[in-house]
């Protein structure tokens, strides 16, 4: 596992409007650990694909009458959630005295954050708002969770995980483990921020996750 100063945090999106949260305590990590910003928007191809049914339709508001909606719909969308994700980048990086970078990518949350290149040992993926999930959390982060096994890596990703907790101002809790962590374990665990080593989790269980997950290492 490495986690040390320098290097890239890399957070990734799919849902602007549940951007803040992952984005504050993605900046506050960067800044602590002196790293650059990369922020990875993913635009759903799911909802390309739905939008150019010929059945599918949209309703303006309640009294509007229901419209043909189109794949130019989505698009002129997009457009629109990239421009609000700049001005929310630049209030983080305004915070934290960051330069974040941006990228654009068309697909699944679960699988472009499986994509995110070495250069990244920190991937912080924000829960998927096409879930029925808990509510979304506070933009502050208030409890860090972290599985890991008695070895010398376990223990080091429980030291960090405790770190990113001080530097968050959340409350750690530490699940030691000797088994991999299942999907279902971590859709009932009760912590803003989960924290697992980047090679133990898969896509199936990235598209399951319910909160936003820090993943620490390479992945294997």
């Amino acid at each position: 596992m490495t986690a040390a100063a320098g290097g890239r945090i890399t957070v990734v999106l799919d849902d602007v409007a549940a951007a803040p949260a992952p984005l504050a305590w993605s900046s506050a990590l960067a800044r602590a650990l002196q790293r650059e910003l990369q922020v990875v928007y993913v635009e759903r191809t799911a909802v390309l694909a739905a939008a150019a049914l010929p059945i599918t339709q949209a309703l303006a508001h309640a009294a509007a009458a229901w419209m043909p909606f189109s794949e130019a719909d989505i698009e002129r969308g997009y457009r629109l959630q990239v421009a609000r994700l700049q001005e929310l980048m630049r209030q983080a990086g305004q915070q934290q005295a960051l330069r974040p970078s941006l990228q654009i990518v068309r697909g699944a949350l679960h699988r472009a954050a499986m994509d995110v290149d070495g250069q990244s040992d920190l991937v912080l993926v924000g829960a998927s708002t096409l879930l029925p999930a808990a509510a979304a959390p506070q933009q502050r982060c208030r409890s860090v969770r972290v599985w890991c096994d008695d070895s010398e890596q376990g223990l080091q990703l429980a030291e960090f995980a405790a770190r990113c907790a001080q530097w968050l101002g959340a409350t750690p809790q530490v699940v030691h483990s000797e088994a991999p962590v299942d999907a279902l374990e971590l859709q009932r665990a009760q912590a803003d921020l989960l924290v697992l080593p980047r090679a133990a989790v898969s896509a199936r269980v990235l598209a399951a996750a319910r909160r936003s997950m820090l993943l620490v290492g390479r992945r294997g």
